[in-house]
């Protein structure tokens, strides 16, 4: 698959949610059906994945602040916080966890999805990563 302006896309959503980068794709490429968007926003993630510009937080890592947790053991800095499954794996588990009955960009359940999923890191072309 072709996105268009997908370096458009990525400079966008850098250092955001993943809810983000579904936006951008949407922004750019305003004439997508939400299906088309979807197969976009996979394809995006699995070649990000592949060309090292993003990783994923591992499930159940110890790096989240929250008021019940203000000191995370691990960080997005630690390799042990990394989830090091291959791309087509961790597409596969973005996948299945999609929510089926979702119809469009408002979907209650699709925002639920994406606090739900595993957070992303990006990382620039220094090496260093960002998240948010």
């Amino acid at each position: 698959m072709v996105v268009k302006l997908f370096d458009e896309v990525v400079r966008d959503s850098f250092g955001l949610w993943l809810s983000t980068l579904f936006s951008a794709i949407g922004s750019w490429n305003p004439e997508l059906t939400f299906e088309q968007r979807k197969y976009a926003f996979f394809y995006m993630i699995e070649h990000l994945l592949v060309n090292g510009k993003i990783k994923f937080i591992k499930p159940g890592a110890d790096c989240y602040i929250s008021p019940d947790n203000p000191y995370p053991k691990l960080s997005i800095f630690n390799d042990e916080a990394h989830w090091d499954l291959g791309a087509k794996d961790i597409v596969f588990y973005l996948k299945e966890c999609w929510p089926e009955s979702a119809r469009s960009e408002s979907d209650g359940e699709l925002t639920v999805y994406f606090y739900e999923v595993p957070g992303i890191i990006w990382v620039d072309e220094d090496g260093c990563f960002y998240a948010s």
